[in-house]
């Protein structure tokens, strides 16, 4: 069972979080909710195992806390 535990405001800021979650070895699903003008802007779900949502989650707030640069394009 997946849950939601993040709603980014576009898909470069889901992007940023799904690669920091991914590289803790955390599976991720990213639903785009709604797409704007240039279709990256909009609100998107970040969905993880049932399991595993207490670290994504710190991994999230830890990420948003010391991480200044989240909004850059992902490479």
């Amino acid at each position: 069972m997946w849950k939601v535990i993040y709603i980014a405001k576009d898909i470069l800021l889901a992007r940023n979080l799904e690669k920091i979650l991914k590289e803790k070895g955390i599976a991720t699903i990213l639903n785009q909710l709604e797409v704007g003008k240039d279709e990256l802007n909009g609100n998107v779900e970040i969905l993880v195992p049932k399991c595993e949502t207490q670290e994504a989650v710190n991994l999230i707030s830890q990420a948003q806390i010391y991480n200044d640069d989240l909004l850059d394009d992902v490479n």
